[in-house]
Formats: structure tokens, C-alpha cells, sequence
């Protein structure tokens, strides 16, 4: 190591420029004497071999040697003092290299040696208590290393606030959050004729509209980890109306209220090669809006394509096995499951068929500053048997009769509802129970997100395969045409939906790679509305965050001689976020309903002949409010 390095090092940097200040100063002395006595043969002086620096009477001249014996000319010295020059700046730069290195490296601990030698040589110091105790307490750490911690020893658990109530060990092995969520609803309606007047065997709304208050959801919910690897979740709704019959002919005697279950699954992360393994009740990895969490949706409903594909009759919930992974940057995830295809709210099926293959593609282009900006592409697919259901029941006890068959309902609520999850809603398109072979499905997903500015859109589309129509429910029931036990073939359905939303105080979505979704909105500043102290009592305002949004709907239920209806609707939204936990949904919904009714009768020979057809067409409009929060 350099000498002028050594002195960076030691840390220092005054004393090396003091050294070469003193040094420059010495050296243009010594060169100017010799200057001088190379000089003096011309003036008629002798240049004696010795230059007497100091005379005393006392004592003998101190002396040291001429420099003027090593230079034969004038022009020699000049060449030494340009030598001498570009020494110093040699000297210079290297000393402004070294300092940018020791600004840019933290310099390293002196050792034990050399800590002995600056005690060596300054003996009269007292030593530093401090620095005796931490020399102390350096010595007892390298003669007891710490010792390995065992996963699963420390199960005290330390408590906070984070969106929720949280309570997790020191080494995070093992966390619990307790929570739940509540959704209250108040809507009207209003329609134009079709729908709004006319009788369900006319081609108006099964139920028909009604203006009403009820609680959308009530969810209590537990999750957590446990031995670092395993996360579990376990949550129940306690308004839920949907029963076991509700697919075929749901009627309010079906109304519940009854328990359902939503999540209820246990996980293993990092396993190698596969990743995640989540096994029990949980979403399928199909829709982006259907992955998105209810409690921070864009606006009261999702689309028209929940209702119809992405979690019909179940809430969205299934029992299966499901591998969620991603490669290393975090840009390509997939998910890929197996699953029961069920047509309750229960995680319940007790047929043989129903086997459901599902699997998700995610790429990100575009990820920026956790997420603000992001532009998300998805590809998702699902591959099923059509359940094993009966198509009968005794109306006195509700149990079914006769054989099941392989058969799917294609139906869809509206996007602002007039009842919690049951057979109470009305229901705007019906394409009825249609029996068949095989489904396959698809969807595509185009998100986008830039500061206060989201954009979302999902495409879906449905195949049936040997599809018949069947003779499940009363005959009257809108959708299902033509006559029960036609065959039509292969039905092609399809639906989607854009929306564009924009934070009017400047807040921007969070997105969540666990499952490539929207995450929870978190508010610049919180809502509040405050008197000050003092005579004046000034009030003090937090306005919380605001949100516009705007949503293009469409559903095509109709597909050659099956005639389940088209919806088109536009859906306003104002979303008023009080905090992270809390909000109030303002949604006005305009739908047209294209729809015909020919509803068939049996005669009394036992024959069923078609009647008169009646135009149920019509335009809805709907207002809804909702106060939502979760704990």
C-alpha cells in the first residue's frame, strides 16, 4: 500500500495535505539556493561544498550539504523544478482520488494490533471506559456466536394496528390478524316498460325490482402464519341467502339467512419448484375482478361477468388445490388448480362430476414505483365437466327428485342489487338450465394504472358443448327456449366490461403480487370534521380521499336458437374513502335489456306447445349507496 493510501486509510486526510504543503515549501527552498549558488561563478563568488545555515560564537557552524554541487547549469535546475512540479501534481491528484474513495467506502475497523500500538505509543492516555466496555463486549461475542434460532420456539406474540388488528412473534414465524367486514345497502329503482311492468311470463324481471335496504355482506374472518411457512385463512358470511337449490329454481322458501363459507384454506410458500400450494375453499385464479378483494371494489357490483361466468351461484368459492408462482424479477406469474365445480356457497358437492381445470397467465411490462405505474396483461382459461345437478323438487320438503344430469344455468343479476346473495334479486338475463357435455371458458385481462389514473377490462367467453335445453322449472320462467329437450349444438357466450377511474385527490391503486390484483386504497390524509379550541372554535377539515369512475357493461346470452337476452349498461360511480377501512359508494346504473319471451305450456295430453311471445325489452335505471368497512 502507498504511503499517501495508508495515511486515507488511517483516516488522516489533514495531515496528508499539511505533508504535502511542508513539503512543497522545503523543496522550492532548497532548488532556489541552488539557483542561487550555480549562480555565483558568473557573479565572481566560489560555491563551497558546505552551506552554513546557522554561526554562533559558541559553538561549531551547523552545516549540511550544498545542493548546488549537483547542478552543473541554470538549465538543469529548471528541469528539476518542472520534475518537482509534476511530482506535487501527481501528489495532488492521487490524494483527491483516495478522498473520493474514503467518502465513498466506510473505512474499516482498526485492528487489535494496531490499536495495541497507538496505546504503545501514547502510554499516559486513560483508556476510554466506553471503549473498554464495547472491546469487552466484542470479545464475549466472538467467544459465544449467537446461537441458531429454531423455527416455532417463540410464540409470544406483540400487537398492532395495520389496516387491522395484528399480533406476530419477534422472528414473524408466527401472525394472526382478526377481522371482518359489513356492507350495508340502500337502492331504488325505476324501469320503462318490458321489464319494469310486465309479468315474469310476459317477459318482465324474475323477481321483479324493488326498492330496498339490506346488508350485502357480514363477514367475520381469522388469518395468519404459523412456523413460517404455513398461512392459513378461515372466513364466514352470516347473510348470506343462497341455498343448495339455488341454481335450478331458487324460491324465498330457500331464503336463509345461512352461513356460508368464502375462504377456509391452508398454504405452504416457498416450496421449491412449485412455490405456493394453497388447498380448501378459495378463488379460482379466473378474472381479475373476480380475485379483487369486495372490500375495495371500483364500485357496489362487479360486472355483468361475475354473475355469469366468473362465480355464479357460489359466491365465487370453490374447493380445490391451487400452485401459485412467479420468476424471479416478479414481471410473469402464473396459477394453475384443480377444483369442484359447486354450485352453493357451502365448499359442498356430493356428485361425481364437476371436475374443473383452471389457470392464469400474468405478465407485467410495466412495473414502477410499487405499482403507480403498471400496465398488466392476463390470459386465463378454464376447462370443466357442467355439474351434476337435479332439475326437481318436492315442493313441499325441497328434496329432489328423479336422476341428476350434467347440466349450466347462464344467468346475471344487475349491477346494483335489491337483496343480499339469494333468490330475493331480480335477475335481467336467463338463458335457463341447458344440459351439455363439456364447458370451456376463457378470459383476457388489460389493467393499467398511472398515478391517480386505473384502467381495467376483462373479455370472457363461453363454450357448451351438445348442449339441449331442459324442462327444470316451471315452464313460464323467462329464458328458456326453444321447447325442453331440444338439441342446439354447441352455445357461445360471451361478456365484458372497461372502466376507467381517477383519484381526485391524488391517490393511485396498490397492486398485490401475491395474487397480480388491485390492492387496498390508502387515503392521503383521513376524513374528519373538527371544532378547534378557543373563542373562535375554528373547524377543522380533513377531506379523506374522493374517486370518479365510469364502466361500460355487456352480456350476450343469446346464441342461435337459445335466446337468454343481451344487456348493455353504464355505471357512474363516486367513491368517498374516510380512511384506509372505510368508505361510502354512490353508483347510478343505466341497463337496456334486449330480451323476447315465448314461453311454452303443457296441455292436458301432456304435450308442450309454444305461446305467445312478449317483448320484455326495456331500459333500468338504478341509484345505490353503500357504507363499507372492514377491520
Amino acid at each position: 500500500m502507498h504511503e499517501d493510501e495508508r495515511i486515507l486509510r488511517s483516516g488522516n486526510l489533514g495531515k496528508a495535505d499539511r505533508l504535502v504543503g511542508v513539503f512543497r515549501h522545503f523543496r522550492l527552498t532548497i532548488l532556489l539556493t541552488a539557483i542561487t549558488f550555480v549562480a555565483t561563478p558568473a557573479l565572481g563568488w566560489a560555491a563551497d561544498a558546505i552551506f552554513v545555515v546557522a554561526d554562533t560564537s559558541d559553538a561549531a557552524p551547523l552545516a549540511i550539504p550544498s545542493v548546488a554541487a549537483e547542478f552543473g547549469s541554470l538549465a538543469e535546475v529548471s528541469e528539476a523544478v518542472e520534475a518537482d512540479r509534476q511530482r506535487m501534481t501527481a501528489l495532488e491528484q492521487r490524494i483527491q482520488e483516495l478522498e473520493t474513495q474514503k467518502a465513498a467506502e466506510p473505512l474499516p475497523a482498526p485492528s487489535a494490533e494496531a490499536a495495541k500500538g497507538a496505546e504503545a505509543t501514547n502510554p499516559d492516555k486513560e483508556p476510554d471506559k466506553k471503549d473498554s466496555q464495547t472491546d469487552k463486549d466484542a470479545k464475549t461475542d466472538e467467544k459465544k456466536p449467537p446461537e441458531p434460532y429454531e423455527i416455532g420456539s417463540d410464540t409470544n406474540l406483540s400487537s398492532k394496528w395495520a389496516a387491522g388488528y395484528h399480533a406476530e412473534s419477534k422472528q414473524k414465524d408466527f401472525r394472526i390478524k382478526i377481522g371482518g367486514r359489513t356492507q350495508v345497502d340502500a337502492v331504488a329503482f325505476t324501469a320503462g316498460p318490458g321489464p319494469g311492468n310486465q309479468a315474469p311470463n310476459k317477459g318482465g324481471l324474475d323477481p321483479a325490482l324493488a326498492d330496498t335496504v339490506a346488508f350485502r355482506r357480514a363477514r367475520f374472518r381469522m388469518e395468519g402464519r404459523m412456523y413460517e411457512f404455513y398461512d392459513w385463512a378461515a372466513e364466514y358470511d352470516f347473510v348470506n341467502q343462497i341455498n343448495v337449490n339455488n341454481e335450478t329454481y331458487p324460491t324465498e322458501r330457500d331464503a336463509g339467512p345461512l352461513t356460508a363459507v368464502t375462504d377456509l384454506w391452508l398454504q405452504l410458500r416457498e416450496i421449491p419448484i412449485l412455490g405456493t400450494v394453497r388447498v380448501g375453499n378459495q378463488k379460482d385464479p379466473f378474472g381479475y375482478e373476480h380475485l379483487t378483494s369486495s372490500r375495495w371494489l371500483n364500485f357496489m357490483e362487479r360486472s355483468f361477468s361475475q354473475d355469469a361466468f366468473e362465480g355464479p351461484f357460489n359466491n365465487g368459492f370453490l374447493p380445490g388445490i391451487q400452485i401459485l408462482n412467479s420468476n424471479e424479477e416478479g414481471d410473469i406469474a402464473w396459477q394453475v388448480g384443480e377444483f369442484k365445480n359447486t354450485t352453493n356457497p357451502f365448499g359442498f358437492n356430493n356428485s361425481s362430476g364437476g371436475s374443473m381445470t383452471v389457470g392464469r397467465l400474468v405478465f407485467l411490462p410495466v412495473f414502477e414505483d410499487e405499482g403507480r405505474k403498471l400496465l398488466h396483461l392476463a390470459i386465463s382459461g378454464r376447462t370443466m365437466e357442467p355439474r351434476r345437478q337435479y332439475t326437481s323438487f318436492d315442493n313441499e320438503t325441497g328434496l329432489p327428485t328423479g336422476d341428476p344430469i350434467n347440466a349450466v344455468r347462464f344467468r346475471s343479476r344487475g349491477s346494483i342489487r335489491n337483496g343480499p346473495p339469494g333468490p330475493l334479486n331480480s335477475i335481467y338475463a336467463d338463458a335457463g338450465l341447458l344440459q351439455g357435455s363439456w364447458q370451456n371458458m376463457i378470459g383476457l385481462e388489460f389493467v393499467g394504472n398511472n398515478g391517480p389514473w386505473s384502467f381495467q377490462s376483462e373479455y370472457f367467453g363461453s363454450w357448451l358443448y351438445n348442449a339441449s335445453t331442459t324442462s327444470a322449472g316451471p315452464l313460464v320462467t323467462n329464458g328458456y327456449q326453444p321447447a325442453p329437450g331440444t338439441k342446439v349444438g354447441t352455445v357461445y357466450f360471451q361478456s365484458g366490461y372497461a372502466e376507467v377511474l381517477y383519484f381526485l385527490t391524488g391517490e393511485s391503486r396498490t397492486y398485490s403480487k401475491i395474487e397480480y390484483r388491485f390492492d387496498r386504497p390508502v387515503p392521503h390524509n383521513n376524513f374528519y370534521a373538527v371544532r378547534g379550541g378557543g373563542s373562535g372554535r375554528r373547524l377543522s377539515v380533513s377531506e379523506g380521499a374522493w374517486q370518479l369512475g365510469v364502466r361500460y357493461n355487456y352480456l350476450c346470452l343469446s346464441d342461435g336458437e337459445v335466446n337468454g337476452g343481451v344487456l348493455n349498461g353504464c355505471t357512474l360511480g363516486l367513491n368517498w374513502l374516510l380512511n384506509p377501512n372505510a368508505r361510502v359508494y354512490f353508483n347510478y346504473d343505466f341497463t337496456y335489456r334486449d330480451f323476447s319471451s315465448t314461453p311454452f305450456k303443457k296441455q292436458k295430453d301432456g304435450s308442450i306447445v309454444p305461446g305467445p311471445s312478449y317483448d320484455g325489452s326495456g331500459c333500468i335505471h338504478g341509484f345505490g349507496t353503500r357504507l363499507a368497512f372492514d377491520f
